[in-house]
């Protein structure tokens, strides 16, 4: 009976993996999803071009210079899966956001908020770091609508 349950298993296994491995290949490239402009217009900074966080494929950074220690600005725009963006939900309470994608919401705490969006099979966060510009939570949670909004239309 093992026997079958582990052949099931991998049965299983050999049929989804496909799957999986084409949804994540089909996510689209975070930096095409955000323009420098528009980043600089939101956000108030002069930003450079989007440009991968270490290498990542799922991750974009926006900011007006290239320091890891950068006092400025960050815009963090990251492509998630359907399921990370469910599980997502259960880091902070999160609060919903209406007329955003199939589904959006607020969830962070103090210092830390993000926006998270799904349209269809497709997620994506967006998070922006002041440093040390003074912005209140409000006025981050507006801009990063704005972003939020500028980047469904292009998911």
């Amino acid at each position: 009976m093992r026997g079958a349950r582990i052949s099931a298993f991998v049965v299983f296994c050999s049929l989804a993996a496909p799957r999986l491995i084409a949804q994540a290949s089909a996510a689209p490239d975070p930096c095409s999803l955000l323009t420098a402009a528009e980043v600089s217009s939101v956000v108030g900074i002069k930003s450079l071009a989007g440009r991968p966080y270490l290498g990542s494929k799922r991750v974009c950074l926006f900011s007006p210079d290239t320091s890891a220690d950068s006092e400025q600005p960050v815009v963090n725009l990251m492509v998630e899966t359907p399921a990370m963006y469910q599980a997502a939900k259960n880091t902070f309470p999160p609060h919903p956001v209406s007329g955003l994608g199939d589904e959006a919401y607020w969830s962070g705490s103090g210092s830390y908020a993000k926006v998270a969006v799904r349209k269809g099979s497709r997620a994506f966060t967006v998070t922006i770091a002041m440093g040390k510009v003074q912005k209140t939570q409000e006025q981050i949670e507006q801009m990063e609508e704005a972003l939020a909004r500028k980047a469904v239309a292009r998911i």
